[in-house]
């Protein structure tokens, strides 16, 4: 299997943060990882969102994060082709924010 690399440092795969929609916490025991955040902001303002704008929270509750990351464990391990594929999903209108902002970016 290929690990990835970048420089001189050399990492056994990748952590991402674990959200309600990651089944389990990967073992970090005697593994390298480099670790995944994900930084959204208004393409508009710029101004950083870390959870729901208020109408997503009555919508969808409090119980996912923003974004939620979708995974079988927070460690992923490259592919055979040294790829490492995460999905995650942003569960919040960006033209509910104040001010208003048409898309993230």
């Amino acid at each position: 299997m290929k690990i990835l690399s970048m420089g001189s440092a050399t990492y056994d795969g990748l952590k991402i943060p674990s959200t309600p929609s990651v089944r389990s916490e990967g073992s970090e025991e005697g593994k390298n990882l480099l670790s995944l955040q994900i930084r959204v902001l208004g393409a508009t303002t710029k101004a950083p969102y870390e959870t729901f704008c208020d109408k997503c929270k009555e919508r969808e509750g409090d119980r996912r994060a923003f974004p939620d990351f979708r995974a079988r464990s927070n460690i992923f391990a490259p592919q055979r082709d040294g790829r490492v594929l995460v999905s995650f999903m942003l569960f919040c209108c960006s033209n509910h924010r104040k001010p208003r902002d048409s898309e993230y970016w």
